[in-house]
């Protein structure tokens, strides 16, 4: 455990690098964010891309038993190339998808963390507040008993020859 500051102004020195603290982990818990916003954004973009290339395949399926069917014969090679271009980039976008899902994950875990952090630098920043109000509070009442005392002194110390007399 950390020595508590003996001194209003050691109170003041600790408040201010909490506050630093705070200020940090509030700009680390927003870059979390914004991380977890862009991954976000990746997935559904993914997820956009493989719906369209399931959209695609199926039209070039759709296609054979159709329009392409009289000319099949003809095209029959460029039509597996095709199938087979549609299939490989679904099969790529799906494994993109799969790391980027990991990513996002991983950003929700980091952005939660940071949250959890900023709440522990928060508290900590508040009983160090209160910590420093506490040693103003009671280096006033010092400087007011002081007084007092110095006042009483003095009180005491203008009548010592009335008492001699």
């Amino acid at each position: 455990m950390s020595r508590m500051p003996t001194s209003p102004h050691d109170a003041l020195q600790l408040h201010k690098l909490r506050i630093l603290r705070v200020t940090r982990a509030r700009e680390h818990c927003a870059n979390a964010g914004k991380e977890v916003a862009a991954a976000e954004i990746a997935v559904e973009h993914r997820e956009r891309l493989i719906r369209a290339s399931r959209c695609a395949i199926g039209s070039l399926a759709q296609a054979v038993v159709t329009s392409l069917a009289p000319h099949l014969p003809r095209w029959n090679g460029t039509v597996h190339a095709a199938r087979a271009r549609l299939s490989d980039q679904l099969e790529r976008d799906e494994d993109a998808l799969i790391g980027e899902s990991r990513r996002l994950e991983a950003s929700r875990q980091a952005a939660e963390q940071a949250r959890v952090e900023l709440a522990r630098a928060i508290a900590r920043e508040d009983v160090v507040r209160d910590l420093a109000q506490q040693a103003r509070h009671a280096r006033d009442l010092d400087a007011e008993q002081r007084a007092e005392t110095e006042q009483e002194d003095q009180g005491r110390g203008a009548n010592p020859r009335a008492r001699s007399c």
